[in-house]
């Protein structure tokens, strides 16, 4: 898998130069240094991890969501998801970036039924994407609605709101 920091300079936890300055720019959290490493000790067991590209990992309310680029069956992702989860002792999810806004948003909020995705231009000029999830998956969901929208605001580009019906 490709990474945006050096393979020696995360297995070993002493950053380079040019690590160490992306991280203080921000283009990598500190946080993901760690994720980055569960995943470089699971590409020995997992074959599959070696074909991808690592893009950036966040963390909501305690779970962990790693975005991914490459092409893979919906059973591998569950299964790295699974093993990952166990290697950071906390539940972590996969997500693969196919470049679509509606499958990114479903692959986040699974296991809830997205219903759709609808834009809303409003009279400033700005635009807001509302997120339409079915009533009954509201427990999937639960407190997490906010961190959601913040994390989901950040990948779209624009201000994202979650409605129930």
């Amino acid at each position: 898998m490709k990474y945006p920091l050096d393979k020696i300079c995360v297995k070993s936890g002493i950053l380079c130069p040019n690590c160490q300055r992306k991280v203080d720019t921000g283009i990598v959290g500190k946080y993901e240094i760690s994720i980055m490493k569960a995943m470089m000790e699971l590409e020995d067991e997992m074959k599959e991890l070696r074909r991808g590209e690592y893009i950036k990992a966040y963390e909501v309310n305690g779970l962990v969501i790693v975005i991914v680029k490459d092409h893979w069956e919906k059973e591998e992702i569950e299964k790295i998801s699974k093993s990952l989860s166990a290697k950071l002792r906390r539940k972590a999810k996969v997500v693969v970036d196919t470049g679509d806004k509606k499958l990114l948003v479903e692959q986040i909020l699974y296991p809830a039924t997205l219903l759709g995705l609808n834009t809303l231009w409003l009279p400033d000029g700005s635009e807001q994407m509302i997120i339409r999830i079915s009533r009954r998956d509201h427990r999937f969901i639960g407190g997490r609605k906010h961190a959601y929208e913040s994390l989901l605001s950040k990948l779209l580009g624009r201000k994202v709101r979650i409605r129930f019906e």
